[in-house]
């Protein structure tokens, strides 16, 4: 018979997002030509996302302008953050 450790479901959820999170991103990997991992891709995706809604906004209202730009700059600070230069 095999041991086993049974861990808490918490933590076992949180050791398989993390693993997740720690692997190589193929896609962006290809388009930057260097190791990017899947928390680094989620990342970009973010600060893509919200340039593009930032863009947008600023036909919109002036108010959802600067709430889009708060959101952008974090964006790009967290990007900054974890790991992309």
């Amino acid at each position: 018979m095999k041991n086993q450790i049974a861990l808490p479901v918490r933590q076992a959820r949180e050791s398989r997002i993390s693993l997740w999170l720690n692997r190589e991103n193929y896609i962006f990997s290809a388009l930057m030509e260097e190791r990017v991992s899947n928390r680094q891709a989620v990342l970009v995706s973010q600060v893509l996302a919200s340039f593009s809604i930032l863009s947008c906004s600023f036909f919109i209202h002036w108010l959802a302008a600067v709430a889009c730009l708060c959101w952008f700059t974090c964006s790009v600070l967290l990007c900054k953050k974890g790991g992309l230069r």
